[in-house]
């Protein structure tokens, strides 16, 4: 045996307003793309502030180190070149949003890595113009992300004004 609720309004603006619910494919990709930027603009501050996910501050890189006590520009763990936070980006799918990065070593950066060489003793790497030759290199996870109490708040915002605009307002 099936199962259906239906509603039915005898008002006009209750109506009006399950009509708009119906029109949400419509206007559910404006919503997704507010989301999105709002998700890597969120992603993008944490690089800025040197924090993860939860607040916490990102244990600072080797090279940022060395950088920030040669006074060289940089000095900011993951933006030598900027070209992870700048590359983050969002995809729009049937019902939902996702963002994040296509780097190859964003999920090391993300989660860590422990790194020992394939061939020989040693591994050697060349940071701010020095080389290193060492026997294994410990990368601890730098969480950039995900989403906080703040960020939910945030997308709920979105949802709500969205929600305000194109479904109440029937704009």
């Amino acid at each position: 045996m099936a199962f259906a609720i239906s509603i039915k309004a005898d008002s006009s603006p209750i109506e009006a307003i399950l009509n708009e619910l119906t029109n949400f494919d419509t206007y559910k990709d404006d919503l997704y793309v507010e989301i999105g930027g709002y998700g890597v603009a969120s992603t993008q501050e944490r690089f800025f502030n040197q924090h993860n996910v939860d607040g916490n501050p990102w244990k600072m890189s080797w090279r940022a180190s060395l950088q920030g006590r040669e006074g060289m520009q940089g000095g900011q763990t993951g933006r030598d070149n900027g070209d992870l936070m700048n590359e983050l980006h969002f995809n729009l799918h049937p019902n939902g949003v996702e963002w994040g990065s296509n780097k190859t070593y964003a999920h090391v950066f993300h989660f860590g890595a422990h790194i020992t060489p394939k061939n020989g003793q040693y591994i050697t790497f060349a940071v701010g113009g020095q080389y290193r030759k060492v026997k294994e290199v410990n990368i601890p996870s730098r969480t950039f992300l995900g989403i906080n109490a703040e960020d939910e708040q945030s997308i709920l915002n979105i949802v709500g004004a969205f929600i305000d605009e194109h479904l109440l307002r029937g704009t």
